[in-house]
C-alpha cells in the first residue's frame, strides 16, 4: 500500500512539473520581445539609466578585475539574456543592436558575450 502511494505521488509530482515546464518554455521570438522592452528606461533589464554619467567610473568586481559601469552594465545585460533563454551569443548581441538601432561597437562586442558566458564567476 505505502509503495503505491509513493509511487502515485511520484508520478503526479513528475506530470505536474512536467506541465509547469512546457508552459515556461517562451519562444526566442517572445524573449526577444520580452527583452527588447525590458532594456528601454525603467525595464528590468535596464542597466544603462542609472548609470549615465557616470559610465566610466570604475569598480573592483573580483580582486585584480576592475570595470567601468558602462562594462558591468553590459555584462549584465548579456547575462540576463542567457538567464532568460536566449539561445547564442549572436542572438544576444542582435538583439543589443536593433535596441540601438546602430552597429556594436568593441565594447559592447566584447562584454555582452562575457556576461553570456558568465565569465567572471
Amino acid at each position: 500500500m505505502k509503495k503505491n502511494i509513493l509511487l502515485l505521488l511520484l508520478l503526479i509530482s513528475t506530470y505536474s512539473f512536467s506541465q509547469n515546464s512546457n508552459q515556461e518554455k517562451k519562444s526566442q521570438a517572445e524573449i526577444k520581445t520580452f527583452i527588447l522592452n525590458e532594456t528601454k528606461e525603467g525595464g528590468k533589464l535596464d542597466f544603462f539609466t542609472k548609470i549615465k554619467g557616470k559610465e566610466y567610473n570604475g569598480s573592483q568586481v573580483k580582486p585584480g578585475l576592475i570595470m567601468t559601469n558602462l562594462e558591468i552594465a553590459l555584462y549584465s545585460w548579456g547575462k540576463a539574456n542567457a538567464e532568460l533563454g536566449i539561445e547564442s551569443v549572436e542572438n544576444a548581441l542582435s538583439i543589443f543592436k536593433e535596441f540601438k538601432a546602430k552597429d556594436l561597437n568593441r565594447i559592447e562586442k566584447d562584454l555582452i558575450p562575457m556576461g553570456f558566458r558568465n565569465d567572471l564567476k
